[in-house]
């Protein structure tokens, strides 16, 4: 009599096979999630550079620049960038709306300041941003302060968490005819404004708030390895001369 042939699995093979398929999917899962978040951060940033640099040339063009602008307070501000930004909101500086009031973390995740009522706007994917600077408004837009005239600081994904300076949150700067990220050449304080290795702060400045132009210009947030505990990237310098 001849023997049949064996065809398919047993079900204590399928079932080892679907705990491997497990405990890989378990293991890769994070690494997959992670680096979604990084490709997604890397284009709402670059997105909102370009929204505010193009809305920024409408307003050049208007008004001049800002050592000629008529204007009382950052709401001002605010308004004139909204005429060149479509389907804006509007958050009056002090009224509550934009950000949150709730202390925002640095890169290192210590908890650094708020920045609740700010005067801001919220573009249409859901990013803040908010209008200010170091100084008050009439000394900032003579241009004359730290290579700057304001900056903004914005919020990619809203007042979701985790609400950190170079994770979701960064600084760009409006010279007299451009925007830079913070972190670029002649941005103030930019090697210690993107510094995975060191709880250095400037006045204020927080230490996450540069990151953004290593973020636009390299397409990648490896500052973020070193903070996990990756030694081999905690070497490079997270800004540009």
């Amino acid at each position: 009599m001849s023997k049949v042939s064996r065809i398919g699995f047993t079900l204590a093979e399928v079932l080892i096979t679907l705990g491997i398929i497990g405990v890989v999917a378990a293991m890769t899962m994070p690494s997959l999630i992670a680096n979604h978040r990084e490709k997604e951060t890397v284009v709402r940033l670059k997105k909102a550079y370009s929204t505010l640099s193009n809305a920024y040339i409408g307003v050049l063009n208007e008004y001049g620049d800002p050592s000629t602008w008529d204007v009382e307070s950052w709401d001002d501000v605010a308004l004139m960038f909204s005429k060149y930004i479509k389907n804006v909101k509007i958050c009056k500086l002090g009224t509550k709306g934009c950000f949150a009031s709730v202390a925002r973390k640095d890169l290192l995740n210590n908890n650094v300041d708020n920045i609740g009522g700010s005067a801001a706007i919220v573009i249409n994917d859901g990013t803040i941003v908010s209008f200010g600077a170091p100084v008050g408004i009439e000394d900032a837009l003579t241009c004359k302060n730290l290579n700057l005239c304001f900056q903004f600081t914005v919020d990619i994904n809203g007042d979701k968490l985790p609400n950190r300076w170079g994770v979701d949150t960064f600084t760009l700067h409006a010279t007299k005819d451009k925007v830079i990220p913070r972190g670029g050449a002649d941005t103030h304080a930019r090697q210690l404004m993107c510094n995975p290795s060191s709880d250095t702060t400037t006045a204020g400045w927080w230490n996450g708030s540069g990151c953004g132009a290593w973020v636009i210009q390299m397409e990648n947030m490896d500052y973020l390895k070193c903070v996990n505990g990756n030694q081999k990237y905690c070497n490079k310098e997270y800004y540009f001369n």
